[in-house]
């Protein structure tokens, strides 16, 4: 499959730079948005400084209604080019060993050390981590001590990998490829990209009334919708030429919708309407919020996907380490900053002093950890794979897409 399918340009390269490069911006930007979870006067987070920063929260704030759907839909462009090489088994497989193994190797050892030391900074457990490990199984958090905490992605996308996966099938076919065409046509009108956030605005005004967002699999049905929406407007992006370039002519508009959409919220928190004082579920101005979150939402997704392919769109050494290291990176981030911020928010420093610290030396600890931790899983790979010829062929292919 040729790049040509998402960015409507000559194929020079097997790869999508921009694509690369988006991914390594956002998990950058929720990594700072963690951070500023730590002083978020808005949202108790796991550790939580004594003196909050409403400016920090209103970073959270501008962040939130988009940066984990765009990840969610960069990831399904990716199953989009994915597909075009593997079999229904060989994807699946793909799925469980980058996926399903380390959320579970996650939940078991990085998730634990955050639940402790939040319960420690609480006064709600007094011991040692030996003697917190065995109550880390008591209970759905936060009620009780189990969680998944920010690995809840990795279920997500595990679940909407299989979900989805007969519907990628048939839009592959030239049937499915039709009707792509058709919606990418209608979408080809002047600010006919924004019809896109219908689904995202029925779904979020339905069931976030009935379901607001936990991170579990079984009733985060507000969230699920959303995320699940975004993954596959992203393999159908990739799948169709014409979207590509929609969003070259729409991506402006798009992002001046989603800027006033934020503009909006943070006048919303400033004035603490948000988060405490939603409307009533269902009512007129129940409604209108979540059509302003939804559009907001997509209109920053297509900003953002215009923004790269204007100007992201080619290789270079942050992108080249970003495409290796930013999986990692997410995966082992959180637990060093909830560590990082159990002690620094103890000391007394401002605000400004406090947050660098805590960014400084938790960005530090965490390149330093996804680097020992790559190197200890390509070697163990390359090992097994010296004695699987298969599988060094199923390597190759891998690294090639």
């Amino acid at each position: 499959m040729s790049s040509t399918a998402i960015t409507g340009k000559t194929a020079r390269t097997p790869r999508l730079y921009y694509v690369d490069a988006l991914r390594v911006g956002v998990i950058g930007l929720v990594f700072v948005v963690h951070v500023c979870e730590v002083f978020n006067p808005w949202d108790k987070w796991h550790i939580t400084n004594g003196d909050p920063s409403r400016l920090a929260g209103e970073i959270v704030v501008l962040a939130a209604p988009w940066i984990m759907p765009l990840v969610m839909l960069l990831a399904g462009t990716n199953a989009w080019f994915s597909l075009q090489h593997r079999t229904n088994r060989a994807y699946v497989r793909e799925r469980v060993v980058r996926l399903l193994l380390p959320l579970t190797a996650g939940v078991l050892l990085l998730v634990p050390p955050q639940v402790y030391l939040e319960r420690i900074s609480r006064g709600q457990f007094h011991g040692s981590f030996v003697d917190f490990y065995p109550h880390f199984f008591e209970g759905i958090y936060p009620q009780g001590n189990f969680s998944w905490h920010h690995l809840w992605f990795l279920g997500h996308l595990f679940g909407y990998s299989l979900l989805a996966l007969p519907l990628f099938r048939y839009w592959q076919r030239t049937g499915g490829r039709r009707a792509m065409q058709v919606v990418a046509r209608v979408c080809g009108a002047h600010g006919g990209i924004l019809w896109l956030s219908i689904p995202l605005i029925v779904e979020r005004s339905t069931l976030w009334g009935l379901f607001p967002e936990r991170h579990m699999l079984t009733a985060d049905w507000s969230n699920h919708a959303l995320l699940l929406v975004a993954y596959v407007y992203g393999f159908v992006l990739a799948g169709s030429p014409w979207l590509g370039a929609v969003i070259d002519k729409q991506w402006k508009n798009a992002l001046l919708v989603g800027g006033i959409g934020s503009v909006a919220l943070i006048t919303g928190t400033w004035r603490g309407v948000v988060p405490d004082h939603l409307p009533a579920p269902y009512s007129i101005s129940y409604l209108a919020f979540w059509t302003l979150y939804a559009v907001c939402a997509w209109g920053w997704m297509v900003g953002m996907l215009g923004l790269g392919r204007r100007w992201l769109d080619s290789d270079g050494p942050l992108v080249r380490y970003g495409r290796r290291a930013s999986y990692m990176l997410y995966i082992v981030h959180q637990p060093i900053i909830v560590a990082v911020a159990f002690v620094v928010v103890r000391w007394n420093y401002s605000v400004p002093i406090k947050m660098t610290i805590i960014f400084v030396s938790s960005l530090a600890l965490s390149l330093g950890a996804t680097e020992i931790i790559s190197r200890m899983t390509r070697f163990i790979g390359a090992t097994f794979r010296s004695h699987r010829p298969v599988a060094r062929a199923e390597h190759a292919l891998v690294t090639r897409i």
